[in-house]
């Protein structure tokens, strides 16, 4: 299959214009400005804030009242309680401004400024006359390029940021002798001394606030390091300067000391970052370049996709593909190279053994990053939706450590809170080991996090069949049930047991005196995650067979879990009760979790459910959220409405994609079903991750989907559908490697909106059942763990 690229015709002026490239731990932005460029840095673990126990000591004395309030239909007066003493102690999140709070923030870690074409003892040499400009990230290597002519004289800038060697590369070269003039310097907008630690290298350092005036917060290091090919290095006070080099490579290491957070240990930052720098420098640089093209095609080759029916010029720059396409223009190829760009985030911010990444990846241009760059709870899980069938699943293991990383607070959080077992995390978290509620009983007070952070933990499983790791996760979900199974309480109605106090995530409703409330008992979301947390739990008992009471006391209580259940409007009833919505529109569809990411409502288990589930769907509406029109894309395509997830999917171009493919957040009016829609280009909105990720993922979903169940025996029940919402602008293509539960792997053809081929890869003997158009037949691999069909094999 082809390899495609971002590309662009003009240097980009600020983050929505430039293009993301990462190891993992490092990440830089990059303009690719001809004369002047200040290149974005980051670092994973570049966090102000300290930590701070935002537990209420007497927060479960209050539990009792709260609960008693809300099952006598007093919500409003039982959020106040909730505010009042079961809430966070201190500023929390700070409202999402937690630079200078103990919560803190993720920033930007520094500017890289380079100037170019400035032989500095004599004037400047021509930087603006240039012709055949082109800026590019290539899929098939991970190299963002900066290549032009300028007096006839071919220039070529390339960025490669290295997981090897813990460092950040740009090369420079020229088609003629002694043409690389340049000068740089480093700096941020606070916190920071920039010394000239040798001839050739730069050393910025500096604290980050703690949030409380003191001396906890992180202390971080940059060097920048400059190595000229037959040049001249200058001393120009503290910036480098080269003169009339042949070519020349810059090198950028960081590092900061946050310790305790995922096992990391406590370091020098400085030491650290000339260390990195030493050894990154004692490697030629076509070696550097050999290793990461190796290490990043290893993880975005694992799969491929392709469509035919190609109508638009793929030699145009990027965002003018995009600008086409939100008018509607068709242009599958653009389609595909989404989904590269977001595997390359994937690749570029998240990494076996490192932290995961976070709403915004690793890049932040900001000390303020939106919404702090934590780690939301909820819908913001979406960033690791697409990596298991990506064949990304190391890239997983970061939030899957993350999760058992809350497990110790959160079993604090538990106590002091619920008087329960078990651990619980409530909205977001952050490398303080947050999991106390927010300050917001609106926003903050979700109890369902736990449980679907679980949901991860076993697909993970699901996908490898790992049972060394299942065994790993195992406490951590046990851990989870048990606080829900302490939580819950029955509602003498119905016997039913639910959650209480919760919410459904971030959304409100009108009480019966037209007060808007959002606390509530029992909301569908909870319903649907306890359920699918105590359903992984007896399956992984099904593997494990080393807790057999424990598998027997939730087989018990799940049959006392509250359903899900439809509203006498036909819709999914997203709380215990029938409230009136404040906002119609709202962005969150978490009432519809069982959908997607889950699996417990679908045509072809729970027809009724499903048919409640695609009117709430469309009765919501439209969003303008990138990371909510993404899950509006894989409800539709889990639903099997597949010229509606298309509509989504253009939905995502036309309202929350920018010229360089990042996904924005942009909240709507959501009481209008007429929104203004924001004009991207002229407005500056926050990137997030989560975007990408879920529209991404709601591509693959169209192409092929799945669903399996852990059997009494340890087994696998498998179920894979073939092209079950293929829109018809997609009606040509072609996968390779496309990963589904079960460790099968799948690589597929179709034409005219029909399947050609379809190979399916996995262990000798394994079964499955394959559906295609409706129609199932059972398939077993053979020898080889090989199974070959076409649309003939369905036709019987």
């Amino acid at each position: 299959m082809k390899s495609r690229k971002l590309y662009f015709d003009a240097p980009g002026h600020d983050f929505l214009e430039a293009i993301p490239v990462g190891n993992g731990r490092l990440g830089a932005l990059i303009m690719g400005e001809v004369v002047r460029e200040q290149v974005i840095l980051n670092e994973n673990s570049m966090w102000s804030g300290c930590r701070e126990d935002g537990n209420r000591d007497d927060a479960a004395l209050y539990l009792p009242k709260i609960r008693a309030l809300l099952r006598e239909g007093r919500n409003y007066e039982a959020q106040q309680l909730f505010e009042q003493h079961f809430t966070c102690k201190g500023l929390g999140s700070n409202y999402g401004h937690g630079a200078d709070a103990p919560f803190g923030c993720y920033q930007i870690f520094g500017m890289l400024n380079l100037s170019y074409f400035q032989a500095l003892t004599h004037g400047r040499e021509g930087g603006y006359a240039v012709k055949d400009y082109a800026r590019t990230l290539d899929f098939g290597t991970g190299i963002a390029q900066v290549s032009f002519e300028a007096g006839e004289v071919k220039f070529k800038r390339e960025w490669i940021p290295s997981n090897k060697y813990e460092a950040l590369y740009l090369h420079l070269t020229a088609s003629g002798e002694k043409k690389i003039n340049l000068s740089l310097g480093l700096d941020r907008d606070e916190n920071f001394v920039v010394e000239k630690y040798s001839e050739d290298t730069l050393l910025m350092t500096g604290q980050l606030d703690d949030g409380r005036g003191g001396d906890e917060g992180v202390h971080y290091a940059c060097a920048a390091k400059v190595i000229p090919i037959n040049g001249r290095v200058l001393d120009r006070g503290m910036r480098l300067a080269v003169m009339e080099a042949d070519e020349a490579v810059v090198i950028v290491t960081m590092r900061t000391d946050m310790a305790g957070f995922m096992g990391r240990p406590e370091t020098d930052a400085k030491e650290e970052t000339l260390q990195d720098l030493e050894r990154a420098a004692a490697v030629s640089i076509e070696e550097v370049k050999e290793d990461y093209i190796d290490w990043y095609l290893k993880q975005a080759s694992a799969t491929a996709l392709e469509f035919g029916n190609l109508t638009v010029n793929e030699s145009l720059p990027t965002p003018e593909r995009v600008k086409r396409f939100a008018k509607g223009e068709k242009d599958p190829g653009l389609v595909a190279l989404y989904v590269d760009f977001a595997k390359h985030l994937m690749i570029s911010s998240s990494q076996k053994g490192g932290i995961p990444a976070n709403l915004q990846g690793i890049w932040s241009d900001e000390i303020q990053t939106p919404w702090n760059g934590d780690w939301h709870l909820n819908a913001q899980q979406e960033i690791y939706w697409l990596v298991e069938k990506a064949g990304l699943s190391d890239n997983h293991l970061p939030f899957l450590e993350l999760t058992k990383e809350l497990v110790e607070p959160g079993k604090v959080t538990a106590q002091k809170y619920y008087n329960a077992r078990g651990w619980i995390a409530h909205t977001m978290t952050n490398p303080w080991g947050v999991t106390n509620p927010m300050e917001d009983a609106a926003w903050g007070s979700t109890a369902g996090s736990a449980a679907w952070q679980c949901h991860h933990l076993f697909e993970h499983y699901l996908y490898t069949r790992d049972k060394d790791y299942l065994e790993w996760a195992w406490p951590v979900m046990k851990g989870a049930a048990e606080f829900y199974a302490d939580m819950l309480v029955e509602d003498p109605e119905t016997g039913w047991l639910v959650t209480s106090p919760s919410s459904s995530p971030e959304n409100h409703f009108y009480d019966e005196e037209g007060r808007v409330c959002a606390l509530c008992e029992g909301p569908a979301y909870d319903r649907e995650l306890v359920s699918a947390l105590f359903d992984y739990c007896l399956q992984a008992q099904h593997v494990l067979h080393n807790d057999p009471e424990f598998a027997e006391h939730l087989g018990k209580l799940s049959e006392k879990l509250a359903p899900v259940e439809i509203a006498p409007d036909g819709r999914i009833r997203e709380w215990g009760k029938d409230y009136q919505e404040a906002r119609i529109f709202h962005r969150h569809l978490a009432h519809l979790w069982g959908v997607y990411p889950g699996s417990q409502i679908s045509y072809e288990k729970t027809p009724k459910l499903a048919r409640a589930a695609e009117k709430s769907l469309v009765f919501r509406g439209k969003t303008t959220a990138g990371w909510a029109v993404g899950y509006r894309l894989c409800v539709a395509a889990r639903l099997r409405m597949a010229q509606e997830a298309y509509g989504y999917l253009q939905d995502t171009f036309k309202t929350s994609t920018s010229g360089n493919l990042m996904n924005l957040a942009y909240h709507c009016d959501e009481t209008l079903l007429h929104h203004d829609l924001p004009k991207i280009g002229t407005t500056k909105y926050q990137f997030q991750l989560d975007g990408n990720q879920a529209n991404a993922t709601g591509v693959l979903l169209m192409l092929a989907d799945d669903d399996v169940r852990v059997n009494a025996e340890g087994g696998m029940d498998i179920f894979i559908s073939l092209l079950p919402a293929l829109p018809a602008e997609l009606s040509e293509g072609e996968t390779k490697g496309l990963r589904m539960k079960g460790g099968i792997s799948l690589d597929m053809k179709w034409k005219d909106a029909a399947l050609t081929e379809a190979v399916l890869r996995g262990e000798p003997g394994q079964r499955l059942t394959a559906a295609y158009r409706e129609k199932k037949i059972a398939v077993v691999l053979d020898e080889d763990g090989i199974c070959r069909l076409d649309a003939c094999a369905f036709s019987a």
